[in-house]
């Protein structure tokens, strides 16, 4: 009997550790990892969450760098640590939606792999001509493409940038040619050199161009004009009605992690990036503060991938 009732004491207590850990999370430090190095977009929004949230847990929130392979090392990573919720992706567009649209093998299935927590923030992409190109604005520009099949090109760093090209091709009716960069800076210098007609990039690297007046900003990808460029009308509002391409930061846990600890880290996120200290910070980097439920951003991610893999289908792009 004296056997029977301490098994089964130990059974109650085996049975009540799971949600014991549950309420006292987290009771040590939580890891970001980001698929970048340090100092980029993505990286610096990290770090921007990621003291406040500190300071909101009671908990250090350290950023893990581990760059390489498009972001399929940082995803395996994570893939691969414990679902507890104390090592989570800080999961971008490119790991997330681009390559899954694209490659026939990844390592991880960013659907089934990740329990989606929120979107940290978005961001447009700028459609900008070289000076010389003789266009004013993106309607000007769909036009002189229709007139000119196959003559215009456009530049960018990577497949999202490309896809971004050919979303508006196949919305356009047009044919513009893309031309691959491996990085965001010899896409700059190809776009000063007049080596390409067109740079499509991510708000950071276009910035100080346009400012500068450099490159003639066409059009943005976003629903809403930038806060940043308030001057740049929208795809959507130049001629490609319903036209819209934003690039997610979000953040995801491994697959299995307890649905209350989901649930605490997107409350606590959320009111993070409601600071207004916060929203200003990100802001500067041309992003969107967000903090949509699991649900949405669960509901996002699909949407982003299906999309992504159509228009990857309609122009042949395929990453063996």
């Amino acid at each position: 009997m004296k056997m029977r009732s301490a098994l089964l004491a130990l059974l109650s207590l085996l049975a009540t550790a799971p949600a014991l850990a549950q309420d006292n999370y987290p009771n040590r430090p939580i890891k970001f990892v980001v698929g970048f190095a340090p100092g980029g977009g993505t990286d610096i929004l990290a770090r921007i969450v990621a003291t406040p949230l500190s300071q909101r847990l009671g908990q250090p929130v350290v950023v893990d760098n581990v760059p390489g392979a498009s972001g399929a090392i940082a995803n395996t990573n994570v893939k691969n640590a414990a679902a507890d919720g104390y090592t989570l992706l800080i999961g971008a567009s490119g790991a997330m939606a681009i390559n899954p649209a694209v490659q026939a093998k990844l390592p991880y299935d960013p659907v089934k792999d990740y329990a989606p927590i929120t979107v940290l923030g978005t961001y447009p992409i700028v459609f900008s001509s070289k000076l010389d190109l003789p266009v004013k604005n993106a309607r000007e520009l769909i036009d002189r493409a229709k007139a000119n099949p196959g003559a215009l090109n456009y530049g960018g760093a990577g497949v999202l940038f490309q896809l971004t090209g050919e979303l508006f091709n196949q919305q356009a009716g047009t044919s513009m040619q893309f031309v691959p960069y491996k990085g965001s800076a010899p896409a700059v210098s190809a776009i000063l050199g007049g080596e390409i007609d067109l740079l499509v990039a991510d708000v950071a690297p276009v910035k100080s161009l346009i400012e500068a007046k450099k490159v003639r900003p066409l059009a943005i990808t976003s629903a809403t004009r930038s806060k940043i460029f308030p001057d740049i009308p929208t795809l959507a509002e130049s001629g490609l009605p319903g036209f819209k391409v934003d690039v997610f930061v979000g953040l995801f846990a491994r697959a299995g992690t307890p649905q209350p600890v989901i649930e605490k880290l997107h409350r606590e996120i959320a009111a993070v990036l409601a600071q207004p200290e916060v929203q200003q910070q990100i802001e500067k980097l041309g992003i969107t503060p967000s903090g949509i439920s699991p649900a949405e951003t669960g509901a996002m991610l699909k949407s982003e991938i299906a999309r992504y893999t159509a228009a990857a289908q309609r122009a042949n792009i395929k990453i063996d």
